[in-house]
């Protein structure tokens, strides 16, 4: 089979989403962690360190999945990564009815003005058309015009960044398929499928969409709204936090709360009385697993609580839907623990449990599907009548 996968850090783990692609569609396999983790500054510095680890694990996922991986995609780390909204009324060549073949020569006219000589586009997301006057979500097909008002999100990284990544995969003997943004990846996490809506021009119809990424030493949060992706700030809770105040409040040392955490807490109701006996120092304690899941729970729900109200702060009200993903995922009734105590639209990642953006990543590298034609899905029939407009 052939297929593609992606590669996201985070600072203690790296995660390869695997799937197989065909036709611009993608059936998803699996996401592998792989140790080390991210443990230098320079996140380039750390692939090319670790590129024969990270190429076996891709080798022994091909062997067991008897998959052919032909593209490798980045999720680009966020210090490397720039991004602004522009606007620009673009002439065209002539007076003439608007076709789908001008959006590339639009698109090539807005990374030309707003770009440096220096700088490799990651994204050009068209985000709104003006024609005479009018606004449009999408492309307005067949209307005569001499120019047109075009407004898109451009996310960009340097030349030099680019090419530091080729160079990687090409000495791992890999076809580097390009970078994805983390906050697009984020979102297609959950969302990939919606954004199809927004290039139909039904986007005035969805409320924002979120997706918080719970990671080990922080978290942030993505708001795809009608005009624009808005990225938080890292903001310091993660799952290193919760296993320091496992920590402090059961004095047991972190490897041992680490442990305590990844085995025994769970965020579904625990019925009966449970302890378990675990070894601390030179002896062993009785600890109660309700008692260290209640109090898990309770901290969570406070930093939560802390992060929902920042997003309603973003999105300027209650109404968004909100997905999670990240290192949480996997402990048991966590969906569930979220429906029960907040009132907010919860919809679950695409591949739930999903530890990581990578299959966001992943899917959005293969699909592009905020940067594809807003009639990519029409009809033979369809796409004939579209020739005989653009030339009649």
């Amino acid at each position: 089979m052939r297929g593609a996968c992606a590669i996201t850090l985070d600072n203690d783990r790296t995660f390869i989403s695997f799937g197989v692609s065909k036709r611009g569609t993608l059936s998803f396999l699996r996401e592998v962690e792989v140790p080390p983790g991210r443990r230098d500054t320079d996140p380039f510095i750390f692939l090319q360190a670790n590129s024969e680890i990270l190429n076996k694990k891709i080798k022994e996922v091909e062997e067991s999945d008897s998959l052919r991986v032909e593209r490798v995609f980045l999720e680009l780390p966020k210090e490397f990564e720039s991004r602004r909204i522009v606007s620009e009324v673009v002439p065209l060549k002539r007076r003439k009815k608007i076709a789908l073949r001008d959006i590339p020569y639009v698109r090539k006219h807005l990374e030309g003005k707003f770009l440096d000589w220096d700088d490799f586009c990651v994204h050009n997301i068209m985000i709104g058309y003006g024609v005479d006057g009018k606004n449009y979500a999408s492309l307005p097909l067949g209307i005569w015009t001499k120019k047109i008002q075009a407004q898109s999100m451009l996310v960009y990284t340097k030349d030099k960044i680019y090419r530091k990544a080729l160079d990687i995969f090409d000495n791992m003997d890999r076809n580097f398929g390009g970078f994805v943004s983390g906050q697009i990846s984020m979102y297609a996490c959950a969302f990939d499928l919606s954004g199809q809506k927004y290039l139909s021009g039904s986007i005035k119809e969805e409320p924002p969409q979120v997706v918080v990424n719970f990671g080990y030493n922080t978290s942030c949060f993505a708001v795809r709204n009608k005009n624009d992706f808005i990225l938080s700030p890292s903001f310091d809770f993660g799952l290193k936090k919760i296993i320091d105040e496992l920590s402090k409040r059961f004095l047991l040392n972190p490897p041992l709360a680490q442990e305590v955490f990844q085995r025994y807490i769970s965020f579904k109701e625990i019925p009966y009385f449970k302890e378990v006996t675990i070894k601390k120092g030179g002896g062993y304690i009785n600890l109660s697993v309700q008692a260290a899941s209640f109090f898990i729970k309770d901290y969570v729900r406070r930093e939560f609580s802390s992060l929902l109200q920042r997003v309603r702060e973003d999105v300027g009200g209650d109404e968004f839907v909100i997905s999670f993903i990240g290192r949480l995922n996997v402990k048991e009734g966590f969906y569930g623990f979220l429906k029960n105590y907040f009132s907010c639209n919860l919809k679950s990642p695409i591949q739930n449990p999903s530890l990581s953006s990578s299959s966001g990543c992943l899917r959005y590298g293969v699909s592009g599907f905020l940067e594809k034609n807003h009639k990519r899905n029409r009809s033979f029939l369809q796409n004939i009548l579209e020739v005989y407009r653009e030339y009649f």
